[in-house]
């Protein structure tokens, strides 16, 4: 049987991924962001956890996971990420605590009946950096991780926040007001990387607690990137790292009392004792 078309989402990251990294690596933004979220990474799981990562990209996080103490099983949509992940990993000699797979995660329960009912189930789940933001129906992804994780385990999820001030401001004073104020939009907007188009989506974190409910129940909302500027402010602000630094400590004291006006919103999710029926 011939495989199943990439998702338009896919197709544009696949695209992207040779430059990927030369893109968003040197954007002080965007690492100020990624450190936020492996904090609350490091201190969810501990050392020795097996974690399944979901939209693992050029396994960035999966290769500081692994080089504190950490197991990741990476899986992406694209094989390009995952073929550069699979490199990064065997150059830093960590391919005994990174296992990487091409899974789109609209096809999570493949993946999940693929392992076995006698696979181990992991330690726990992330996703970082808005991969989840693509995938239109966000209950089917719920239900394939509560087959995937025991009770009890934890999933954090980085998705765009619903509300971003600081995206805001910055597309409007380049007069972008469409793209301004595309949040607000309740359906699917449209987008384009690598000159291929898609739709992302902005939920509420209410709403992914509905489509992850009955199987997930939300514990936390942070915040990430409520002061530190989002990737739309680049590569300008990354001219001002000490402006940058700053606005990085103000974001641990904003973090939790204005988690949902964050660039990125990390959503903490514990799995329930609900069985999963069949």
């Amino acid at each position: 049987m011939p495989a199943a078309p990439l998702p338009p989402a896919v197709r544009a990251f696949d695209a992207l991924a040779p430059a990927f990294d030369d893109r968003f690596a040197p954007w002080r933004s965007v690492a100020a962001q990624r450190r936020a979220v492996r904090r609350e990474l490091v201190r969810v799981f501990p050392e020795g956890s097996h974690l399944l990562e979901l939209g693992g990209g050029t396994g960035e996080d999966a290769l500081y996971l692994a080089s504190v103490g950490r197991r990741v099983t990476l899986t992406d949509g694209s094989p390009e990420m995952v073929a550069r992940a699979s490199a990064k990993a065997e150059e830093a000699g960590l391919r005994d605590r990174i296992e990487t797979s091409c899974v789109v995660i609209e096809e999570l329960s493949r993946f999940a009946k693929g392992r076995g009912p006698d696979a181990p189930r992991f330690d726990g789940c992330f996703s970082n950096f808005a991969s989840l933001n693509c995938v239109e129906d966000l209950g089917q992804v719920g239900l394939a991780l509560a087959t995937l994780l025991p009770p009890g385990a934890h999933a954090l999820l980085v998705v765009f926040g619903p509300f971003s001030p600081g995206e805001i401001l910055v597309l409007a004073a380049r007069g972008q007001f469409r793209s301004a104020f595309r949040r607000f939009h309740r359906g699917p907007v449209a987008a384009r990387v690598s000159g291929r188009e898609f739709s992302v989506r902005y939920p509420r974190p209410r709403e992914v607690e509905r489509a992850f409910s009955p199987y997930f129940r939300l514990r936390r909302v942070r915040g990430v990137g409520v002061a530190v500027p989002p990737s739309s402010a680049e590569p300008g602000i990354s001219r001002f790292p000490r402006l940058v630094s700053v606005l990085e400590g103000l974001d641990r004291v904003l973090s939790a009392p204005l988690g949902r006006l964050g660039d990125h919103v990390l959503l903490d999710f514990e799995r329930t004792d609900e069985e999963v029926a069949g």
